[in-house]
């Protein structure tokens, strides 16, 4: 029986895909995450304190979403960031939209499920709405609290409203924290040039709309596409192209090393296409570099999973849509030849 020299050998831990700079840039966004799940545990603590807590207020429940908040700031310190995908950022955020509303029920700010609903609804929007627009509505809430304060401080206010503004006071403040941890993402991302944390892999079908979403946004607004093919031609192991770990992981390095700007998909097996866009106000890809920077880092990543060089060849091919007048289809054979080229030349 033959022996799977591949299975016996040390396991070795994979190296993380982000640059350096990324990954303290992503160690810093994490840590940022722990102060907001410390500052919604602050809350829910100090909601229980006697002058400002509720008559129907769940003490069990509220001290519960305090605890749990704590015990998820912990986790949130101690999570892989330099690993974790996009995905796992915005599960984040939404956990943060759903203790944020479990908080305004357990303290008994909110008791009915229509305003459960409609809290939920705009935490999540702070989450996921575009920054300026989350800005702008955790703007307007504070002025209608401020508001409401006012006329309380005007008349004679039961204690109750009070406490309820209040308390509505500190959930827009936790709105706020989770709209800094959303901007600062963004103004790294931006200062970076690149994404902290990176997309999903587009499939075939996603890329190929991509590049047509793209071609014709070029054709409008002037400016370059270029578009990169990456394939490794001698794949290490079938058994394990058909799982899609190594295609996963392949996709993944791929996706640290582009812009922010740019697209990476996964076209079959494990050949893979960057699309990039220049407009006419960016610097222009230089699709030859680009091609080589992404050749060389994917030798790298199979290496850092244990392979040896003479397991794998990585061919690249690119082409370029200067003039605005080529198709998807035409563009992409354009790549596809010097791709074969590239494998071709390449020694066996």
């Amino acid at each position: 029986m033959p022996i799977n020299s591949q299975a016996l050998q040390p396991f070795r831990p994979l190296i993380p895909h982000a640059p350096p700079e990324t990954i303290h840039e992503r160690q810093a966004i994490g840590r940022i995450a722990a102060v907001v799940w410390a500052a919604i545990a602050f809350f829910g603590a100090l909601a229980t304190v006697g002058p400002l807590r509720f008559a129907e207020m769940d003490l069990s429940e509220t001290k519960l979403v305090a605890l749990s908040a704590t015990v998820m700031a912990a986790i949130t310190v101690v999570l892989p960031w330099p690993r974790l995908p996009r995905a796992a950022v915005n599960v984040l955020l939404i956990a943060m939209a759903g203790y944020i509303t479990a908080l305004a029920h357990a303290s008994g700010a909110v008791h009915d499920a229509p305003t459960m609903s409609v809290t939920f609804v705009v935490a999540l929007a702070i989450c996921f709405l575009p920054v300026r627009t989350s800005v702008a509505e955790v703007v307007l809430i504070a002025l209608l609290l401020a508001g409401g304060l006012y006329l309380l401080g005007t008349q004679e206010a039961d204690v109750q409203a009070l406490r309820t503004l209040l308390l509505l006071s500190g959930l827009v403040v936790l709105c706020g924290l989770v709209l800094i941890l959303r901007s600062t993402i963004a103004a790294r991302e931006a200062a970076a040039g690149r994404r902290i944390f990176n997309e999903d892999l587009l499939d075939e079908r996603a890329t190929r709309k991509r590049l047509d979403l793209e071609l014709a946004a070029t054709a409008r607004d002037g400016g370059r596409l270029s578009l990169v093919l990456i394939e490794v031609t001698r794949a290490p192991d079938r058994d394990e192209l058909d799982g899609g770990h190594l295609a996963a992981e392949l996709g993944g390095a791929i996706l640290e090393r582009i812009r922010l700007t740019d697209r990476a998909g996964r076209l079959d097996g494990l050949l893979f296409a960057v699309i990039a866009p220049d407009r006419p106000d960016r610097t222009a890809t230089d699709s030859a570099g680009l091609a080589r920077v992404l050749e060389r880092m994917v030798g790298e990543q199979l290496e850092s999973l244990g392979r040896n060089r003479g397991q794998f060849a990585v061919a690249t091919g690119w082409a370029d849509n200067a003039d605005g007048t080529l198709t998807a289809e035409e563009i992409l054979e354009a790549a596809r030849e010097r791709l074969q080229a590239a494998a071709l030349a390449t020694p066996a």
